[in-house]
């Protein structure tokens, strides 16, 4: 009677999309918050050569909702001159990380420098200025950032350089 080994029957399997998603175009369902406010300015722009007076100034239209007196998180909610300077600041971090051989984020972290840089804006002299009888503020001012302890705010530390 032939009793032989048993077939193991197999579940069928699925149909492959994968064939058919690729050779549908890609179209970017996201955009990053930077290009949204690009956007936003090329809009304003047009708009504002269609009014009579149109002698809106673009700075306030383009910093619109940047709020100056919080401290930033992300390099977002900085504004296009904050964030140049925030570029200088991470390339800087990337020369001393190596020249550390560390990795970047243990010099500082982005939303230290966020932080930073929101700070000097609002406070020219953070960081930079002498106290009485030569003793320096600038430790004080750095120990009140996110992200900066004592050992990298202390004099030749890396909130020093």
């Amino acid at each position: 009677i032939g009793l032989g080994p048993k077939k193991i029957l197999k579940a069928p399997k699925p149909p492959n999309h994968k064939r058919q998603r690729l050779a549908q175009p890609r179209v970017p369902t996201r955009s990053s918050k930077r290009i949204r406010e690009a956007q936003a300015r090329e809009d304003v722009k047009s708009s504002e050569s269609i009014l009579d007076d149109g002698k809106e100034e673009l700075a306030d239209i383009s910093n619109k909702g940047i709020d100056y007196d919080s401290t930033p998180r992300e390099p977002d909610e900085l504004d296009d001159s904050e964030f140049q300077v925030y570029i200088s600041l991470r390339s800087w971090r990337l020369r001393k990380s190596r020249e550390l051989d560390i990795e970047a984020y243990k010099v500082f972290q982005n939303r230290t420098i966020c932080e930073m840089v929101r700070r000097r804006r609002n406070d020219k002299m953070f960081a930079g200025r002498e106290g009485m009888k030569g003793t320096s503020t600038v430790e004080k001012d750095l120990l009140l950032v996110w992200g900066i302890g004592p050992a990298k705010a202390e004099q030749g530390g890396f909130g020093w350089k």
